[in-house]
């Protein structure tokens, strides 16, 4: 076959053309290198077949067979089953599907078919017969079994391709390509006994026949082992390169703060700080007084005082002749950082601005700002507008980092000179994404929670506890508190059964609610109107307020004690966390009430439990991301990094510690690459991470 250019477009391929080229353009894949690296998911491992006869009840097994008939059967309450009988040379298993669809199933699969399935076996209604619910399938292709030796890949798929298809565009890419360069220093692989990296992306298309099965389910065969140290080594080094490009190798804005300056702030707070908040402003004071610019993350939970330490930090920068910027997300979080700031002048005597899209005499204050009249400007994104400076800015402040954009974090950046920045977030991160995401960044971690909070008492709400639901809101407003009801729809879809926000708010108006003062916010309503509507429920105005996600950041009313979301079943961990974040901020108990409708997932079983289990966001940081799986968890949009092909950050985290390690050894004896057998790494670094880099360094 004609060799072909690793970045030649992948419909020149035998096997492929215009049309294949646009379905695999879905996944990604437009040149002949993106073939090469779509990567298996998994493996079916066709070299144990069992015979129907030799199964056992418990157990995991596969079987090949022949399809001998289908039929679906409907069951009480709308529920359907549907059931197909799969016959070898020795029996018959009967594989079924409960409230599933269908038709699907019927388009999908037919009488006549070979199929392999793997699943548990149960037994059937006579002790003779074996069950195998929720099967997996894999219709078997002419042929495949001798190529592969038994052993097939599966691929992540479009509409429109099937497994046989893609493994056969991936063999022809397989035959047609040239090696693929290696990228890894020659030495680093001898030293870690890596295979080249051309080998290692045939092993993992084609695993050797004699590869023991759990090294396939783990990703531990050599080849494997390469590419996840590979993917996690790249993004190292980027984080080493810019941390050193960013603060070893720059100077910024020193502030000589002491610890007595630090000392005589928190000594006026009406309370005492907790031990992770002294051990923050610690490192912050230290950061502050180095040659280098702080690049900090606070990271903690919702309440946990990372605001009062910024503020301290802000107030030191005054105390020492330098300005402060604090940009929230939203104008109430802004308008709410301004007035606690303000109340408080005894603690933080700052000459204190709001500059937000609604402020007036906006031209006063830029002005002001400019003249190093303002000691602290806070604000959303009309912060980085080009007409606002300051004269000697010293800190920068990013509340809720991740509601926020790259490049408008990069534009709050231009306005100093290497200002110290810190950047907050509510969302605790999981420590391997930490050093993945955040690679470049100290991360600072506030555990403790002050004196006094109260933990959120969290439960699950069925169809059938409604009532009690809507008694417990009523009583605690009649207690002169407020409660939040939350939907994950704005208005219902005639595609979707889910109950919307638009829809229910009139109802809880009108029929459960008609005695108390209902609001509805959502984020297809203008920011003048979400802005009215949030006002009127900080000003006790509101009583019950129905919304979507839309309040998940950026409002924080003490006052509230209950929260109601529903269809919960359909929120993620991080996102079900964060909502409930918005009760339990007062001294008040405060109840948050999960309610949901059947069938669950057995995710979303596994989600419903660790949030009536534990109010702890680093344990549900953690275990969101075991459920969701680290492909895209980066956020390639907000960080500037590329998605993982292969590296699992749960899976692999030991192996990330050793690349990080790596890495950033290779970065400090070289960090431009510039050693000749740095060569491949360089080239792939300004191949593939050029413009990555400036997004990587404010993300």
């Amino acid at each position: 076959m004609t060799a072909f250019r690793l970045d030649a477009e992948v419909q020149f391929l035998k096997g492929v053309g215009p049309r294949r080229a646009e379905q695999l353009a879905r996944l990604g894949i437009t040149t002949v290198k993106d073939l090469l690296f779509h990567f298996p998911v998994r493996y079916e491992d066709r070299r144990n077949i069992r015979p129907i006869a030799s199964l056992s009840e418990g157990e995991t097994f596969t079987i090949r067979g022949v399809i001998h008939e289908t039929n679906e059967k409907r069951l009480r309450f709308g529920k359907s089953l549907f059931q197909m009988g799969i016959r070898d040379a020795t029996g018959i298993l009967r594989c079924v599907w409960f409230n599933v669809r269908s038709d699907y199933l019927k388009k999908k699969y037919s009488v006549g078919q070979q199929v392999v399935a793997t699943g548990r076996v149960h037994l059937g209604k006579t002790e003779r017969s074996f069950e195998m619910p929720h099967p997996d399938i894999v219709v078997v292709d002419e042929g495949e079994d001798e190529v592969t030796g038994g052993i097939l890949p599966v691929y992540p798929l479009t509409e429109g391709i099937n497994q046989g298809t893609m493994r056969k565009v991936v063999a022809a890419a397989l035959a047609a390509a040239p090696p693929v360069p290696e990228n890894l220093p020659p030495l680093l692989l001898e030293r870690l006994h890596l295979p080249p990296r051309h080998e290692a992306v045939i092993g993992i298309h084609r695993p050797d026949p004699g590869t023991p099965p759990e090294k396939l389910a783990t990703c531990r065969t050599t080849a494997h082992k390469r590419m996840i140290f590979e993917e996690l080594f790249l993004i190292e080094c980027a984080m080493a390169i810019l941390r050193s490009r960013n603060t070893e190798r720059v100077r910024g804005v020193t502030i000589p703060a002491t610890d007595g300056q630090s000392a005589s702030v928190t000594a006026r707070l009406p309370f005492e700080l907790t031990p992770d908040q002294q051990a923050v402003l610690g490192e912050i004071l230290d950061d502050l007084r180095g040659e280098h610019p702080m690049n900090r993350l606070v990271q903690g939970d919702v309440g946990c005082g990372k605001t009062v330490v910024a503020a301290v930090t802000l107030t030191l920068a005054a105390m020492n002749g330098f300005q402060g910027v604090l940009m929230a997300p939203t104008e109430i979080l802004a308008e709410q950082h301004f007035s606690n700031l303000t109340k408080a002048k005894n603690v933080f005597p700052l000459r204190v601005e709001l500059l937000t899209s609604g402020t007036k005499k906006k031209d006063d204050i830029r002005a002001r700002a400019a003249e190093g009249e303002i000691d602290l400007l806070i604000g959303t994104h009309a912060l980085i507008q080009q007409s606002v400076a300051f004269k000697n800015l010293g800190v920068a402040v990013i509340d809720e980092q991740h509601r926020f954009g790259v490049m408008q974090r990069a534009e709050l950046m231009k306005k100093g000179d290497r200002p110290n920045t810190l950047i907050m977030t509510a969302t605790p991160i999981p420590r391997t994404l930490a050093m993945t995401l955040y690679g470049d960044l100290d991360v600072s971690t506030i555990r403790t929670m002050p004196k006094g909070r109260q933990a959120i008492e969290t439960k699950i709400i069925r169809l059938a506890e409604k009532a009690k639901a809507y008694l417990l809101i009523n009583n605690e407003v009649k207690k002169g508190r407020q409660a939040y009801i939350i939907y994950p729809l704005v208005e219902e879809s005639e595609k979707s059964e889910l109950k919307a926000a638009t829809v229910m708010w009139k109802v809880f108006q009108e029929q459960v609610f008609p005695h108390l003062r209902v609001g509805l916010v959502h984020g297809r309503m203008k920011q003048e109107e979400k802005n009215e509507v949030m006002h009127r429920f900080m000003r006790r105005e509101v009583d019950v307020l129905v919304s979507t996600t839309v309040i998940e950041v950026g409002i924080d009313q003490p006052n509230a004690t209950v929260m109601m979301i529903e269809h919960a079943e359909r929120f993620g961990l991080a996102q079900l966390h964060q909502l409930r974040g918005r009760v339990g901020r007062g001294a008040d108990k405060s109840s948050c009430l999960l309610a949901i409708e059947y069938p669950l997932s057995a995710v979303a079983k596994e989600r419903l439990k660790v949030m009536t289990e534990t109010g702890d966001g680093f344990v549900i940081a953690e275990k969101d991301m075991e459920l969701r799986g680290t492909g895209d968890l980066l956020g390639t949009r907000q960080s500037g990094l590329p998605s993982l092909r292969m590296a699992n950050l749960v899976r692999d985290f030991e192996i990330l510690k050793f690349a990080r390690n790596e890495a950033f050894e290779l970065v400090r004896s070289d960090p431009e690459l510039q050693k000749p057998e740095h060569r491949g790494l360089r080239a792939e670094m300004q191949r593939d991470w050029r413009e990555r880099f400036q997004l990587v360094d404010v993300g």
